[in-house]
């Protein structure tokens, strides 16, 4: 039984680990590209791994790569690892896809309806105008449709039955989750990877998602948790980019706040689900 955080993240990185192990496999297999990023590239760069209080794993992949692995995953990956996205995944809340181990339970702490495995989060990276007017408008777009998903899919009762459960109400009935999350998914391919110097990761809004091709450029190996898995070519631009000086270590009330509500990695989540609609609710914690 798991009683401290500190145990709770242990448990998680081991299998994230593991995940980020199966899709580096895959990827060599099937000659994809995929990039280590944002705290993971850091905790690899600074910790040769995970960052001791880090809960999630994140990779980048090329547009074209990330399409591509979207259409086969469900025939590479090995039994227990499901490819969830909001085209195969009618509540998956986000424009991007997460690879989850299905012999797990991970409810993130946004107050979503989805629940599943403990997932690594892979985003698509796409092309960039140079353009600043187009480029402030690509991203007024993206973010009002962000803020739509968003209402599209929490909780409307999150505060009651009130004036937020009516504007929640409100965003479902005049947008639908499925179209506001395809909107999102053509606002970001609106410039090409191939053809584009400046590479956008959307998930980070321009201020710290908008990089140089050349900071990326070939999948350049980098040591994490003892294998050598895919970093971008100029790992210190990246990282001072993002994070400033990024070999110090922040001070406890500046880290990352936990990404779950609950957690549980030795209970499969369809399995979860299936005590949860009986009334019979596992404990809180592990």
């Amino acid at each position: 039984m798991l009683t401290k955080d500190t145990d709770e993240i242990k448990a998680i990185q081991l299998k994230l680990k593991n995940i980020l192990f199966i899709m580096d496999d895959v990827c060599r297999k099937h000659n994809l590209r995929y990039y280590l990023i944002a705290g993971t590239l850091l905790g690899a760069k600074r910790h040769k791994g995970f960052i001791p209080w880090d809960d999630d794993a994140d990779i980048g992949m090329p547009r074209n790569d990330y399409e591509t692995f979207l259409q086969n995953a469900h025939l590479w990956l090995p039994e227990r690892y499901e490819l969830v996205h909001s085209q195969n995944t009618p509540d998956y809340p986000y424009p991007f896809a997460r690879l989850q181990d299905a012999q797990t339970t991970y409810i993130m702490r946004r107050n979503f309806s989805f629940i599943g495995g403990i997932p690594l989060d892979i985003f698509p990276l796409d092309g960039m105008t140079q353009h600043p007017i187009k480029r402030w408008f690509h991203y007024k777009r993206y973010r009002f449709f962000q803020k739509v998903a968003y209402y599209s899919f929490v909780n409307p009762y999150k505060h009651g039955k009130g004036i937020y459960y009516y504007f929640v109400t409100a965003c479902r009935t005049l947008f639908s989750p499925t179209n506001t999350l395809k909107k999102l998914n053509d606002i970001q391919q609106e410039y090409n990877y191939e053809k584009s110097d400046l590479v956008a990761d959307h998930d980070n809004l321009p201020y710290r998602g908008i990089l140089p091709k050349e900071v990326y450029g070939e999948p350049t190996p980098i040591e994490f948790e003892g294998k050598k898995l895919m970093g971008v070519a100029n790992t210190e631009a990246y990282l001072k980019y993002c994070y400033g000086n990024y070999m110090e270590i922040p001070s406890l009330n500046k880290r990352s706040k936990r990404n779950y509500r609950y957690m549980n990695p030795n209970l499969p989540y369809k399995l979860y689900k299936k005590h949860t609609n009986k009334n019979i609710k596992p404990h809180d914690r592990i």
